[in-house]
């Protein structure tokens, strides 16, 4: 199940104030997902106005709409603290949050946007369709009857209790409400989907098969109906039919670990062994990146500032080719913690790996600024400008570099500032006073893997 997210109640709050056409403007920009206009039209209201409480609610949501949740939720909770009545902030927030799997908080807000507004079927349809998000069925099944209590041809809420009901293993009364929901539309794609699930469960299979092949004729992309064909086949033994039904579905859902192992219990009905076991150790290998990210996902919300386990995440995601999300985290890591240096270097290296060097540039600027005594920033900065042929720039930052760490060096003599220095020599082309330092460095230090690899890059440039 989906939830109905802001749009529904975007226009929900009146204005008649002198700013009521900015407003409008804004909503506007919104619904036409013009999020830098909508930024600046709430910018300018709250520059005259800083207090107020709708534009900053839409600037909350703009932040939202760009992916960036974090900053969103300080606006958000920014409106209630002024208005601790504004309704419409807790309902958003409870998305908000629940998208974020923090469920706990979400069912809190939404909870909250029902005590202020109990009439409100809205509110209360939304409270139960985040009970759901939670796993909460019987609570979620509660609050959905309550909606049905009002209005029993809401069509959402019979849906959200059908949906609630299969979760709960209620299956005839699940279908129940599903054959109710389909007398108000009986083309409804979410209601026949659900109709699907409770034939397959319960073994009728020539049924289900019909319902997916209606939702999938109106919608080739429905990645859950696409599973639940291969599935419905699998429950009819029509192996053949279920392999080509999951290989669609990993068009769609191309990380999803259940879809490898339902392939390799087909690929194995087959007599495919060696298949099997291929298609299930991918499987394997994808279960342990989600219980990776749940894992991670979990301790972020304990800790939502610790910049480590945006780092984590980061990784993770790039192992898996989710560039998207792996650049998100790694921002992420930054505004948790702008004075962590390797939050800036990775974020470097990704842009790096991605061949984006004006970005990673951007990034090492940023990075120079909170560091500016950090030698090894100073030369991945000019290396990068070096690349990009502004050798200006990249002679400026070499030099500082170079004076920074001949200054370490005459002042401390430390380990580690002469492979700063050697680093420096590197960079400039000076390959013989860099091997030079290394040599010494590995006198005393013969087994140092770091000392060690960059001699043999140092090297390496050389010939």
């Amino acid at each position: 199940m989906t939830i109905k997210y802001w749009l529904p109640w975007l226009l929900l709050i009146s204005l008649t104030s002198p700013k009521a056409d900015l407003f409008q403007q804004a909503e506007q920009a919104i619904v036409e997902k013009n999020l830098n206009l909508a930024f600046t039209l709430y910018k300018h209201i709250l520059d005259q106005d800083p207090t107020s409480v709708p534009a900053i609610r839409g600037m909350g949501l703009v932040l939202w709409m760009d992916n960036r949740p974090k900053e969103a939720i300080i606006c958000y909770e920014r409106a209630v603290e002024i208005n601790p009545n504004f309704v419409v902030a807790y309902a958003d927030l409870s998305v908000i949050l629940s998208d974020q799997k923090q469920h706990q908080q979400a069912v809190a807000y939404a909870k909250r946007a029902v005590q202020l507004s109990p009439n409100t079927l809205t509110w209360r349809l939304n409270y139960a369709d985040i009970l759901w998000q939670a796993e909460r069925y019987s609570q979620a099944a509660e609050q959905y009857r309550l909606v049905i209590a009002e209005d029993k041809d809401h069509l959402p809420a019979n849906i959200g209790l059908g949906s609630s009901l299969i979760s709960l293993g209620q299956l005839d009364r699940a279908l129940t409400i599903i054959n109710r929901a389909l007398t108000i539309d009986p083309d409804h794609l979410h209601a026949r989907y659900n109709q699907a699930v409770i034939y397959t469960k319960q073994g009728q299979i020539d049924l289900a098969l019909s319902n997916l092949q209606f939702v999938l004729s109106r919608d080739a992309d429905h990645a859950k109906a696409q599973f639940e064909l291969g599935f419905a086949y699998q429950q009819g033994k029509q192996f053949h039919q279920a392999v080509e039904a999951y290989h669609r579905a990993l068009t769609l859902m191309p990380k999803d670990p259940s879809i490898y192992y339902n392939l390799a219990h087909c690929h194995a009905r087959l007599g495919k062994t060696k298949l099997a076991k291929e298609t299930h150790a991918k499987a394997k290998q994808l279960q342990e990146f989600q219980n990776d990210l749940a894992e991670t996902q979990a301790y972020l919300q304990q800790y939502p500032n610790e910049v480590k386990g945006y780092l984590h995440l980061g990784e993770l995601y790039l192992q898996h080719n989710q560039f998207d999300l792996a650049e998100r985290n790694y921002k992420l890591a930054i505004q948790a913690n702008a004075n962590y240096l390797p939050a800036y270097q990775s974020l470097a290296d990704f842009y790096i790996q991605q061949k984006a060097l004006e970005k990673a540039t951007h990034v090492y600027l940023k990075a120079v600024q909170h560091f500016p005594q950090e030698v090894q920033t100073r030369v991945m900065l000019s290396l990068l400008y070096k690349e990009q042929n502004d050798f200006q720039a990249a002679k400026t930052h070499l030099k500082i570099a170079e004076t920074q760490a001949q200054e370490l060096v005459e002042e401390r003599g430390k380990a580690e500032d002469l492979e700063k220095l050697s680093f420096v020599y590197y960079a400039q082309g000076r390959y013989a006073e860099a091997e030079s330092l290394l040599l010494n460095l590995l006198s005393v230090a013969p087994q140092n893997t770091d000392y060690l690899n960059q001699l043999e890059t140092v090297r390496a440039a050389n010939n």
